[in-house]
């Protein structure tokens, strides 16, 4: 069984380099936006021997005092073995070409190299060359644009990127054919006692597909007694994109404003290539605190108890002695 864990999440270090692709900008000292791009993740169908023409857009903020330098590359998209399931992005040396992410050796980029004036917009276009015999299912790649701008003068404070030198914007494209939507729910788990409000519900689910999918998860909470839902994403489920030949792990975590101390009903339903999983438990919430409080009335209980029982049998033993004469 495979192993490898992938997460769309979109910001990681590569190469002692920040990507910032979450929110797919840059921010200066000031806390204003110096650079942005977008769209930060495009899902496309290819066709075999046909060429799909896209473009990706960075910006200058109105903000920014000078035009920003930028060049762009061709990275994989790789699959880590992150027990979380995390995204990471691999060097651009063509040699880490694999079956998913042939697609780098697909793509022409229309410049390598570019500027944008503040306020302003710049567009990089590219292209995808399909090949005929290319497989069906995924492919994947980024499109890594990185700042080139000096900033050495007291002018250009204001504009500072820290810890932003890279953006990564992904390409999850699905080559027409005869793709494999194949996976599985391994694990669909609800704890039955928590320590505090935070309980935490977990999940594995393994796509055995050629192509990327989706998995939702929804938790609901419920008082032990009642029908009233305590907490409840069911009209915005959590979704993640979960990576072919990968296995995911996820957390899904309850509302804050749970009461610290109780007993309720949780119900737990994951969905991923058209199979449902649904997990129900009586979870009971109780303080480590309050835990200790409990033990310590029980324990002096069970001890006032005992001693009672001895002082009755002192007492019988002692009313059974034969009177003296």
């Amino acid at each position: 069984m495979l192993k490898h864990k992938i997460m769309t999440g979109l910001a990681v270090v590569l190469v002692g380099l920040s990507f910032s692709v979450m929110n797919t900008s840059a921010m200066g000292e000031d806390g204003s936006i110096v650079m942005t791009i977008s769209p930060p993740r495009q899902d496309i169908v290819l066709v075999p021997g046909e060429v799909y023409e896209g473009t990706l857009r960075v910006s200058n903020s109105v903000n920014a005092s000078k035009d920003l330098k930028y060049s762009v590359t061709i990275g994989s998209y790789g699959l880590d073995k992150d027990e979380n399931g995390k995204a990471n992005y691999d060097s651009t040396d063509i040699s880490t070409v694999t079956e998913y992410n042939q697609i780098m050796e697909w793509i022409k980029l229309g410049k390598d190299h570019g500027s944008v004036a503040p306020n302003t917009t710049d567009t990089i276009p590219f292209t995808i060359t399909v090949p005929e015999d290319a497989p069906a299912g995924g492919q994947y790649a980024t499109i890594i644009v990185q700042d080139d701008t000096e900033r050495d003068s007291e002018a250009d404070k204001s504009i500072v990127i820290e810890d932003v030198v890279r953006f990564a914007a992904t390409i999850l494209a699905e080559v027409a054919g005869e793709t494999r939507n194949e996976g599985a729910i391994l694990e669909n788990n609800i704890p039955a006692f928590m320590l505090n409000n935070k309980l935490a519900a977990t999940s594995t689910v393994q796509n055995s597909g050629n192509v990327h999918t989706k998995a939702s998860y929804v938790l609901q909470v419920w008082p032990l007694i009642g029908d009233e839902e305590l907490c409840t994403n069911e009209e915005n489920p959590t979704e993640h994109t979960v990576m072919p030949g990968t296995e995911r792990m996820n957390t899904e975590e309850w509302c804050d404003t749970l009461p610290m101390v109780g007993i309720f009903r949780v119900k737990q339903t994951v969905k991923i290539f058209g199979e449902t999983s649904v997990a129900e438990r009586v979870v009971v919430v109780c303080p480590l605190w309050l835990l200790f409080i409990i033990i310590f009335a029980l324990v002096s209980l069970v001890i006032w108890i005992v001693m009672k029982s001895r002082a009755r049998k002192t007492r019988t033993k002692e009313q059974a002695k034969p009177s003296e004469a």
